[in-house]
């Protein structure tokens, strides 16, 4: 008679908890091959070490118990290269993802580090590329707590389960800015970053934009659209579309107010 094994002696060999095998037992996929009448002890014989050798390697390519017992049922060749064709499919669904996630930090530390290494009030003329946004219009003063407009954003176009998903932004009217009002925005956009996947509502154009970085928050920006205003106008520049302002380091990095950074971006063309 082959030699038996308790499900401890099992649990050492194979590095699984006794736990799991008591599962396995349970739902049919690894049944001992010998439980004392008096005891209820589990045993396990050599003959089921090759079947326990194929759960642990089809569990750790990630298939699902009900998967694995229809695979050992039917004993087939091209079952389990159907099984392993599914499962590559995820395998590869989740290297994407995780790629995205890279992407998305990746974005993420080049914005903190180019913030760090801003240079404060100054005023600067600038090329930027398209950029795709999702776009709330709604109204926003700067006295206002901006997590319920960004929860708001994010659950009317699915995005509540997101993660590192994108830049919020504010968006003040070229109508407002040039009448020198700064105290309300007109919209929440979020601008995507590589590794969104999220179909864009709107994009902000290529082109020319007359950028400012400040030390603070919105509740400052006052002081930095005045400046942008008055450039243009010493200038010959024309703001011809509105205002986008983000924080590139705020609460959400860190608690150290001295370091917070908001960017305003206009975009302007010069007049002849």
């Amino acid at each position: 008679m082959d030699e038996l094994f308790s499900i401890g002696q099992l649990s050492k060999l194979f590095n699984i908890k006794i736990p799991t095998l008591r599962y396995y037992d349970e739902v049919g996929l690894l049944k001992p091959a010998k439980v004392d009448d008096t005891s209820h002890y589990r045993y396990y014989s050599t003959e089921q070490f090759e079947r326990l050798n194929v759960i642990t390697y089809l569990r750790a390519l990630n298939l699902s118990i009900d998967a694995i017992k229809d695979f050992f049922e039917a004993r087939d060749i091209s079952r389990l290269q159907e099984m392993l064709g599914e499962q590559k499919q995820q395998v590869q669904q989740q290297i994407l993802a995780l790629e995205n996630v890279n992407r998305r930090i990746d974005a993420r530390l080049d914005q903190v580090r180019d913030a760090q290494n801003s240079t404060l009030d100054k005023l600067e003329l600038i090329e930027l590329p398209e950029v795709s946004i999702i776009s709330l219009d709604e109204n926003y003063q700067p006295t206002q707590d901006i997590e319920f407009p960004i929860t708001t954003l994010r659950k009317k176009y699915g995005l509540d389960k997101n993660i590192f998903l994108g830049k919020i932004a504010l968006r003040l009217s070229r109508t407002d800015l040039l009448k020198g009002q700064f105290g309300q925005y007109s919209g929440l956009l979020l601008i995507l970053e590589p590794g969104d996947t999220e179909d864009a509502t709107a994009t902000l154009s290529a082109g020319q934009y007359l950028r400012v970085r400040f030390h603070g928050t919105h509740e400052n920006a006052s002081k930095s659209y005045s400046q942008l205003v008055d450039y243009c106008q010493k200038n010959s520049l024309e703001i011809v579309g509105d205002a986008i302002e983000t924080s590139l380091i705020d609460y959400g990095i860190t608690d150290d107010y001295e370091k917070y950074v908001t960017e305003i971006r206009v975009p302007v063309r010069k007049n002849n």
